[in-house]
């Protein structure tokens, strides 16, 4: 889950590391959220939708569903600003 919410408070968490957004916005200050939140360098954008397993969805569509339900995707990624840039002074090998 990349949008937390405690208490009725949400919060941008990183996709790529346990990082989080400090502040924390009540559900009608969403688009403050976001909007601080990029204004701090973190990049949210919109996920590219997942693939089946038999990699055929272009062809034939998506399997049927036959019980239960449907995992969500997540339609947005959250990288933050550390995650974004490539690590300074080269690679380690």
């Amino acid at each position: 889950m990349t949008i937390t919410r405690h208490d009725g408070r949400n919060q941008i968490c990183c996709d790529a590391c346990p990082a989080s957004y400090p502040n924390t916005y009540a559900d009608e200050d969403w688009s403050v959220m976001i909007a601080d939140a990029r204004a701090a360098g973190w990049i949210i954008r919109k996920a590219a939708p997942k693939d089946d397993a038999g990699g055929t969805s272009d062809l034939f569509g998506r399997p049927p569903r036959i019980a239960g339900k449907a995992a969500r995707d997540e339609p947005f990624t959250h990288t933050c600003p550390a995650c974004a840039r490539p690590a300074e002074g080269g690679r380690l090998l």
